[in-house]
């Protein structure tokens, strides 16, 4: 009769604590993984500056000569044109179809989406202790340097309507030989 019992208690397991310390190696991992290097999309020419600081880590924008890319996901189009000052020049602009004004509709909501989950990723981290781990809003722009600005400034107000308040632009740097 004893030899049943402790068969039967045996077989019980309290995952508890288990399901404790893998939400804490979770909340470790993904901080960790937000430590990485920024990855430059290889396909545009970045401006040359002279700062030295380093990029930190945030949402990460590519404004492309063809695209409008949100953390890695195509997101608007880009649409060239010739310019009518300087013949044989292209000019780049996102589509009259794609925009309303400085407002571009599929931008401003993946823009919200990532916010929506970073500010659902804090909540569940202070939830679980991490009160250190929140939305910054923060983006970096990777720009081509042949971008006009009038396209750069309809990003950018979009990143501002969607809670982003602090804009860093990716450059390279002329004291490293760029």
């Amino acid at each position: 009769m004893a030899k049943k019992r402790r068969q039967i208690e045996e077989e019980e397991l309290n995952i508890t604590s288990m399901m404790d310390m893998m939400t804490i190696i979770l909340v470790f991992l993904l901080k960790s993984f937000g430590a990485s290097e920024l990855v430059v999309n290889p396909s545009i020419k970045l401006p040359v500056s002279k700062s030295d600081q380093p990029p930190s880590q945030a949402v990460n924008v590519v404004v492309s000569k063809s695209a409008i890319i949100v953390d890695n996901k195509e997101v608007v189009g880009i649409e060239s044109y010739d310019d009518s000052k300087y013949p044989g020049q292209k000019l780049y602009r996102i589509a009259d179809k794609d925009k309303v004004s400085f407002n571009v509709p599929k931008l401003q909501a993946e823009l919200q989406t990532v916010v929506a989950q970073a500010e659902s990723f804090s909540a569940k981290a202070a939830s679980a202790g991490r009160g250190d781990i929140k939305f910054e809003g923060k983006v970096i722009f990777q720009v081509d340097k042949d971008i006009p600005f009038a396209l750069l400034r309809d990003v950018m107000y979009n990143a501002g309507q969607a809670k982003f308040s602090e804009f860093e632009f990716v450059v390279i740097s002329s004291t490293r030989g760029g």
